[in-house]
C-alpha cells in the first residue's frame, strides 16, 4: 500500500470517527429528551473562545440566547469532554443555589491540592466541610460595625484620590484618565488598609512590587499561565493528573511572604483591628498555614479585580450617559448643602447612587457566570428538575447559570443594554424579580465581600462626582468588548475618559 493510500485511509477513518463521536455525544443528551448546544468532540462550546475569537462573557450570552434551545428551562452541552447543563428558568436556578444548596454545595473549579494548597483551599474553590468552617469564621468580619471601621479608613484613602486628582487637573481643567489603571490603584490601596493594615502609597508609588504583583495573581501574562487558570474552571478534573495551578509559583510565594509577616507583627503587636488579619489569627489553630494564606489571596484578587472593574464601568456609562450622571450629582450636592456629615448610613441611604451601583452590576457581573456540581443527598444518584423537566441530574455533572445572559434578557430587563438606574425604583414600569439579581451569586456561597465591595465602590463613585464631570474623548470606545484571555469581565481596551474639574467656587 502506498504512502498515498495510507493517508487517505487514516483519513477517512478519523472522519469516521469524528462524525461518529458527534453523533454520540449529540445522542446522549437528546436520549434524556434534553435541548442541545452542539460542539466539536473533544472542545465543545468553548471553541471560539479557544481560538481566540470571543470572550467568556459573550460565549455565555451565546449559549443563553441560542436560537434552537433559548425558550427551554436547561439545555446540554460540553466543556471539552464533560455534559454539563445549562439552567434558564429563575425558579430553578434559585432552587439550585439557594433551596437545595445542600445538593449543589461545591463549585467544580479546582488546582491540584498539593503543588497549589494556596489556591485550592480559599473560599472560593474550598468544599464541604473545609468551605463551611472557613465561611463561618470569615463571616464576621463584614459586620455592619467593622464596614463603619472600613468607612473611615476608606475616608483617608479617597482624600489621597482627591489629591493625586488634584494634582494632575487644575480648577477648571481636564484630563484624559484611563479609569481602570485609577479605579485599580484606588481599590488595592483600600483591599491592603482595610485587610491587611497595610499603607502602600498606591497612587504616588503605581509600580510598587505589592501592586506589580498583584497584577499578576489577577492577569496572568503569559499563555501557559493563561490556558492554566481557564483549566481550573473547566477541565478540573484533571487538576492533579496535570497539576494545574490557579496561581503562579511566585504569586504563591509572594502572598504567603506578605501574609504571614503581617500576621506575626500584628500578633507581636498585640493590636486589634476586627480585619481579615485577626480572623486569620483567630483560627490559625485550627487551619494549616496556607489555607490561613489562600483566603487572605483571594480577598486581596477578588477584591482587587471586581471593584475596579465595577467602578471603571460605572464611571464609564455615566460617562456616556450625562443625565444619569447629573442626577447623581445632584443627590450628592443636596446631600452635602444639608449640612449632615457623610457616614456610612448616610451613604448607605443616597437611594440614586445605590442604584447607580446595582444597575452597574447587573450589565457588568464580575463573573458572568454560576457553576455548581450535583451532589445528591440521601443516598440518591441523581436529582431530579421535575417540574421544570423529567431530567434527572446525575451526580457529578456540572450545572452552569449564565448570570451575563440573564442580566441582559429583555424579558427581565426591557432594553437591557441601555444603562437605566431608574429601573430600581418602587414604582418602576417593570418590577425586577430578585431571582435574576445574580451580581453577586445567591444562597450560601453568595459574595463574602458584597457589602465591602459596594462600599469601595459608592464612596469612590462620591468622590470623583462631587468635583468633577466625566465625559467621553476621542479614546473613549463607543462600546465595550471584553478581555478574550479572561475569565473575568474585564474591558479589552483601555476605559480613557475625560475628567474636567468644577472651579473651586462651584
Amino acid at each position: 500500500m502506498s504512502i498515498f493510500e495510507v493517508i487517505l485511509w487514516t483519513s477517512i477513518a478519523l472522519l469516521y470517527l469524528w462524525e461518529g463521536l458527534k453523533k454520540y455525544l449529540k445522542h446522549f443528551w437528546l436520549s434524556k429528551n434534553v435541548s442541545y448546544i452542539p460542539g466539536p468532540p473533544m472542545v465543545g462550546v468553548i471553541k471560539n473562545v479557544l481560538l481566540n475569537r470571543t470572550s467568556f462573557p459573550e460565549m455565555f450570552v451565546s449559549l443563553y440566547n441560542h436560537p434552537k434551545t433559548r425558550n427551554d428551562a436547561v439545555t446540554g452541552f460540553y466543556f471539552f469532554h464533560k455534559p454539563c447543563l445549562l439552567i434558564r428558568h429563575p425558579e430553578l436556578i434559585k432552587r439550585i443555589l439557594v433551596k437545595d444548596f445542600s445538593q449543589f454545595p461545591n463549585r467544580r473549579m479546582a488546582s491540584d491540592p498539593k503543588s497549589d494548597p494556596i489556591g485550592n483551599y480559599n473560599l472560593l474553590v474550598a468544599k464541604g466541610d473545609i468551605w463551611k468552617a472557613i465561611r463561618t469564621n470569615l463571616t464576621p468580619i463584614f459586620t455592619s460595625h467593622n464596614l463603619k471601621n472600613f468607612f473611615a479608613l476608606i475616608s483617608d484613602i479617597c482624600k489621597d484620590l482627591e489629591v493625586k486628582l488634584a494634582k494632575e487637573i487644575p480648577s477648571g481643567g481636564s484630563a484624559e484618565i484611563n479609569v481602570k489603571e485609577l479605579a485599580s490603584l484606588y481599590t488595592i490601596e483600600t483591599i491592603a488598609s482595610c485587610a491587611f493594615g497595610v499603607i502602600i502609597k498606591s497612587f504616588s508609588n503605581p509600580n510598587c512590587d505589592f501592586i506589580r504583583n498583584m497584577n499578576e495573581v489577577v492577569r496572568p501574562s503569559n499563555f501557559k499561565r493563561i490556558l492554566e487558570f481557564g483549566s481550573c474552571f473547566f477541565f478540573p478534573e484533571f487538576a492533579s493528573a496535570f497539576k494545574l495551578r490557579l496561581l503562579s509559583k511566585e504569586s504563591e510565594q509572594f502572598l504567603r511572604t506578605t501574609v504571614l509577616d503581617v500576621m506575626k507583627e500584628r500578633e507581636k503587636s498585640g493590636s486589634k483591628r476586627n480585619d481579615l488579619i485577626d480572623a486569620l489569627i483567630g483560627i490559625k489553630e485550627t487551619f494549616h498555614a496556607d489555607a490561613l494564606v489562600a483566603q487572605a489571596a483571594l480577598f486581596l484578587a477578588a477584591g482587587y479585580e471586581t471593584s475596579s472593574s465595577m467602578l471603571s464601568f460605572a464611571l464609564y456609562e455615566l460617562a456616556k450617559h450625562q443625565d444619569k450622571q447629573e442626577k447623581l450629582r445632584k443627590e450628592l450636592v443636596d446631600f452635602s448643602k444639608s449640612g449632615k456629615d457623610m457616614n456610612y448610613e448616610n451613604l448607605s441611604n443616597l437611594e440614586y447612587l445605590k442604584m447607580v451601583f446595582q444597575e452597574t452590576l447587573r450589565m457588568y457581573p464580575s463573573l458572568s457566570f454560576l457553576e455548581r456540581i450535583c451532589q445528591p443527598t440521601a443516598g440518591s444518584e441523581t436529582y431530579s428538575l421535575a417540574p421544570f423537566h423529567d431530567f434527572c441530574v446525575p451526580k457529578g455533572m456540572p450545572v452552569y447559570v449564565p448570570i451575563v445572559g440573564i442580566q441582559r434578557d429583555p424579558n427581565f430587563f426591557p432594553d437591557p443594554y441601555c444603562f437605566r438606574p431608574e429601573r430600581y425604583t418602587v414604582t418602576a414600569d417593570h418590577p425586577i424579580d430578585p431571582r435574576v439579581l445574580l451580581g453577586f451569586g445567591q444562597g450560601p456561597r453568595s459574595c463574602i465581600g458584597s457589602r465591602f465591595g459596594m462600599l469601595q465602590v459608592k464612596m469612590a463613585l462620591a468622590t470623583i462626582l462631587s468635583k468633577y464631570r466625566v465625559s467621553f474623548c476621542s479614546k473613549t470606545p463607543q462600546d465595550i468588548a471584553f478581555d478574550k484571555k479572561a475569565v473575568l469581565m474585564f474591558p479589552e481596551k483601555p476605559l480613557i475618559i475625560t475628567f474636567r474639574r468644577f472651579n473651586d467656587d462651584q
